[in-house]
């Protein structure tokens, strides 16, 4: 493939024309990748989202956790025990004893190698990814003012996307308590969809993300999917065992038309996924050949 960022239109150059297509809420396609680029580094590290920046991926799904001593790191689980050298409740261990633990490869586990790289702050992260690339912050709801200060401080807003599923009424309190306006997406499924009208009138998110369980849900029905891409980008995950119905990674890699195909012409613009590249190379395929 010659360089991607010039020859498909669902590609960009750089992270200006990502952020205007995100905020425009028209474009076709953006890949989301699950805990940065880490087939070959590990999971939520700098080097997985380092080759993010280095192959045009400019969205980035990433996990926070808070130290005993108060400090925002990148990691999914609430140990150290999978990914690390260690062993732990990160909330029981503070920012310098987490440092010292190395990185195991790839997803980490019992078996896994350990690398020379260490647990990522945020503050690291946000400092690699500015001018770069968009980080979709997981867990930072639960964070929210100590992330805000931290956005304030670095001047960062432009470069992260909030997510919760709160009562809608909370996330409208949140943001207008503050002065500046950030990005946000919102969690929705049947149980919840009773909050959409709300949702779309008094915090008019950037995306929304959409959890389902069966083709038959309500959520992805088509007049809901339409009102719900009308005035937003919207967002599955693709990742095996989310809430896709099955339209997952495993089986996008062997009948993507099934998988991201699927997801595809339901509507979603967005999606999360464990193989970035494979699933932006399918689009354009299916682009290409006036899919």
């Amino acid at each position: 493939m010659s360089e991607r960022g010039k020859t498909s239109a669902l590609t960009f150059d750089n992270y200006s024309e990502f952020l205007a297509a995100l905020q425009q809420k028209q474009h076709p396609f953006f890949a989301a990748a699950h805990r940065g680029l880490w087939g070959t580094v590990p999971e939520n590290s700098l080097s997985a989202f380092q080759q993010c920046l280095d192959q045009r991926i400019y969205l980035i799904e990433l996990d926070l956790q808070q130290t005993k001593d108060g400090n925002l790191i990148v990691m999914h689980d609430s140990t150290v025990d999978r990914m690390t050298s260690g062993k732990g409740k990160i909330a029981e261990l503070t920012v310098s004893q987490i440092r010292s633990l190395t990185l195991k490869e790839k997803n980490g586990g019992r078996q896994a190698k350990l690398t020379d790289e260490l647990v990522p702050t945020l503050r690291e992260v946000l400092s690699l990814v500015k001018g770069k690339a968009m980080i979709n912050a997981d867990k930072a709801w639960l964070f929210r003012e100590k992330l805000y200060g931290l956005l304030e401080e670095l001047d960062a807003f432009d470069h992260v996307l909030w997510k919760s599923d709160e009562p809608v009424e909370k996330v409208r309190n949140f943001f207008h308590s503050k002065k500046k306006p950030l990005y946000y997406m919102h969690k929705v499924q049947d149980s919840s969809l009773n909050q959409l009208d709300e949702l779309l009138s008094c915090v008019s998110p950037i995306a929304i993300e959409i959890l389902f369980y069966s083709e038959s849900d309500k959520v992805v029905s088509k007049p809901v999917m339409q009102q719900m891409r009308s005035q937003a980008n919207v967002w599955s995950n693709s990742l095996d065992n989310a809430e896709n119905a099955g339209h997952c990674d495993s089986v996008s890699r062997t009948d993507p038309d099934k998988g991201w195909g699927w997801l595809a012409d339901k509507g979603f613009n967005i999606i999360q996924t464990d193989f970035p590249l494979e699933a932006l190379q399918y689009m354009q395929q299916r682009k290409k050949d006036g899919s």
